[in-house]
């Protein structure tokens, strides 16, 4: 008999997933939801990064390279990333607020969180 609620005692770790990836900025969108009369609310912008490196340790020789990765980012604007450019800009995912992992494999990724510009020192 399969059981209930398993999903609710399962932890992500993104921090981790994300510590030994290095990522570039792909694009950004609106993010935006209909309420409940049909009218769109503006709830802030969609992220498209690229993982161009990853370093981390799995149990076999797949990693994520060249995998994408949507987030979402609260109350931003798409002014917040026009001085981002696509494949060039190095970006780091941090005070993510939700990572929740999802999918009939358990494969996809659905983070909310904010993406800012990796500054070289």
């Amino acid at each position: 008999m399969p059981l209930k609620n398993l999903s609710h005692f399962t932890e992500f770790n993104a921090q981790s997933f994300l510590s030994l990836k290095e990522l570039r900025y792909i694009s950004s969108t609106r993010w935006t939801e209909k309420s409940e009369t049909g009218s769109e609310i503006e709830k802030g912008v969609k992220v498209g990064v690229l993982i161009f490196s990853d370093e981390s340790d799995y149990p076999n020789e797949k990693n994520n390279i060249g995998e994408q990765l949507t987030v979402k980012v609260p109350l931003a604007t798409m002014k917040d990333y026009d001085s981002f450019q696509p494949m060039l800009t190095s970006v780091e995912i941090v005070d993510i607020e939700k990572a929740i992992v999802y999918g009939e494999y358990r494969n996809q990724l659905s983070l909310t969180a904010k993406v800012i510009e990796v500054v070289a020192l």
